[in-house]
């Protein structure tokens, strides 16, 4: 099969630059309801404007924490193999984040992330990414659980069990997870069960221990963000539970594989009828997590094209 041209390639590329760009505008348009827009604009048209323009301000540096905490959890992983500066683990972390948004369970965001690096360690930069978002699906667990919990409590009395069977349940999973993925050899994007044990094995106990904390602390700040979004929007249930709500609805909508761009609808629908039993209105529910979406998901989408536009498919990583 012959080979493009150097110039044939550049084109190639940046035409699929171009097209992914183009998708993730078409899917945030065609996605956003236009009804919950309206409704989002007149609970906000009722805050003065001075206040308004505060808690804007306040609401984009606590996404900013987010995604900065996001990134140093990214150039730590990494730092297995080399020293990265936190400006190209920010390109390679945003523009994957943006190819994810427009391929289904964020499948994309693997990809991008290994183009920059040499082909010999794209497997490992893969295993790396999945360990990431391992870790950040583990808060969710732990967190979600929590607060679920707190929920079957008051609405049916019933968090004693939910919680007991949930510990009996990681126990026994614990114990035989290891022992099913054996026997049907399962494998990761190739590499069979025993070579990725084994590699988990060979990263450094600090390094795990920095991208657990930085997995927590993104989940501490986005979950207080739906919070005071909430709370910003004319929401008056007390602050346990709020946050054991916030909990609940980010572990069931995490449990529901659909691509990021249906993330919004599906967060929403579970968020109403969570929220629903401690009567929180609906519209400011269902505004709370469109604006979270906007913020958390959308905003970071901007540089991630300017990345991804003016970048090469690979990139030069220097040391520092």
């Amino acid at each position: 099969m012959p080979r493009l041209s150097h110039k044939a390639t550049q084109l190639l590329w940046a035409t699929l630059k171009i097209l992914i760009v183009l998708l993730a505008g078409y899917f945030i348009y065609d996605k956003l309801d236009r009804g919950d827009l309206r409704s989002l604009q007149f609970q906000l048209s009722e805050i003065s404007t001075s206040s308004l323009y505060f808690y804007i301000i306040i609401m984009l540096l606590l996404t900013a924490a987010n995604w900065f905490f996001e990134i140093k959890k990214w150039q730590t992983l990494v730092s297995i193999y080399r020293l990265v500066r936190f400006r190209e683990s920010a390109i390679q972390t945003l523009t994957a984040h943006l190819v994810g948004f427009v391929t289904p369970a964020k499948a994309g965001d693997y990809g991008a992330k290994a183009l920059y690096y040499p082909k010999e360690q794209r497997k490992q930069i893969l295993f790396l990414n999945f360990i990431g978002n391992m870790y950040q699906l583990l808060a969710t667990l732990i967190f979600g659980s929590i607060g679920l919990g707190v929920v079957a409590f008051f609405t049916s009395g019933t968090a004693i069990f939910f919680w007991s069977l949930s510990i009996f349940m990681a126990l026994v999973l614990y114990q035989i997870l290891p022992k099913i993925l054996r026997s049907v050899h399962w494998t990761l994007k190739g590499n069979p069960w025993y070579k990725i044990k084994k590699y988990w094995k060979s990263i450094a106990a600090p390094i795990k221990k920095k991208v657990r904390l930085f997995s927590v602390i993104r989940y501490i700040i986005f979950a207080h963000q739906f919070y005071l979004i909430l709370y910003l929007l004319g929401a008056t249930t007390s602050y346990p539970f709020v946050m054991a709500c916030i909990c609940a609805t980010y572990l069931v909508s995490s449990l529901i594989p659909v691509m990021q761009l249906l993330d919004v609808v599906v967060r929403g629908g579970v968020a109403v009828l969570i929220f629903g039993w401690f009567n929180v209105p609906e519209e400011i529910v269902l505004s709370t997590v469109l604006l979270m979406w906007l913020l958390n998901v959308v905003v970071p989408l901007l540089p991630g094209a300017y990345f991804l536009l003016v970048q090469k498919p690979t990139s030069t990583i220097k040391t520092v």
